[in-house]
């Protein structure tokens, strides 16, 4: 990366111009600021590199999902082809009246399941066999905080400036 396209070298260069300008940042004259950041900086063209980089990486974000949803549809595939198979298998070994079959790739037996638990009335179940997830509704804590509502445990923080970026 050339010097000029550098960070390090950018901030220098608009350090360099506020000290020897300081009253460019102290009028409200936004058109001499930009074109002074423009004329005595690499600003432009820094900025112009990180916005194609973002875009970059935006791309490879979208098309890495794209390949991520097709590999998760394809591992989907592969693990109902598993269970069909094994369902196979079962029933398979089960109509031939055979428990146990070693094979080369591997051992084929019938053996006793697990009990598996049934709630036919999740309100009928004692306190002591419910578990409740307590998490904060982060939605409705700003509703009351922003009609001026006080909720204990609970503030609003200050803006933080972010940036925008419009490519389209």
């Amino acid at each position: 990366m050339s010097s000029r396209l550098d960070p390090t070298f950018v901030l220098a260069q608009i350090e360099l111009l506020r000290l020897r300008y300081p009253n460019i940042w102290d009028e409200d004259d936004e058109v001499l600021l930009a074109d002074s950041l423009e004329g005595e900086t690499h600003l432009h063209e820094f900025l112009a590199v990180v916005v194609a980089r973002m875009c970059d990486a935006d791309a490879f974000a979208v098309g890495l999902n794209a390949m991520l949803n097709d590999l998760k549809e394809r591992r989907d595939r592969f693990n109902d082809r598993y269970e069909a198979m094994r369902t196979l298998a079962f029933k398979v070994m089960t109509a031939a009246d055979v428990r146990k079959l070693e094979l080369a790739q591997a051992t084929l037996s019938i053996r006793a399941g697990q009990p598996k638990v049934i709630v036919t009335d999740e309100a009928a179940l004692p306190e002591n066999c419910i578990r409740i997830k307590r998490e904060p509704d982060k939605i409705a804590i700003k509703e009351h905080l922003a009609r001026g509502e006080p909720i204990s445990g609970a503030e609003l923080s200050n803006a933080e400036p972010t940036l925008a970026v419009r490519v389209k």
